[in-house]
């Protein structure tokens, strides 16, 4: 993930008010993103949440990778197993 760091007290001060999710907008009222509080509960930032793929979309995206998955845990013995300074 990438991190940027904001120097601009009065932004940090704004992002410190807010209680929940929220859109950050440029001047001109684009949206350039969405910022989620540390302390926000998990349950309200995705309330709402919309896929941007299409039932279709995600049905024939499971259809074709299913084969291939495995369950997380298989998953994260594999990286132990080919990262193990990782995990120590």
């Amino acid at each position: 993930m990438t991190k940027v760091v904001l120097e601009d007290a009065q932004t940090v001060a704004t992002l410190n008010a807010l209680q929940q999710r929220a859109e950050i907008c440029d001047t001109q009222g684009r949206v350039l993103g969405y910022y989620v509080p540390r302390d926000a509960e998990r349950p309200k930032y995705y309330k709402g949440a919309k896929s941007p793929l299409s039932k279709e979309e995600r049905e024939r995206i499971l259809r074709e990778e299913l084969k291939d998955a495995i369950p997380l845990s298989e998953f994260w013995e594999r990286m132990r197993k080919k990262y193990p300074e990782k995990f120590q």
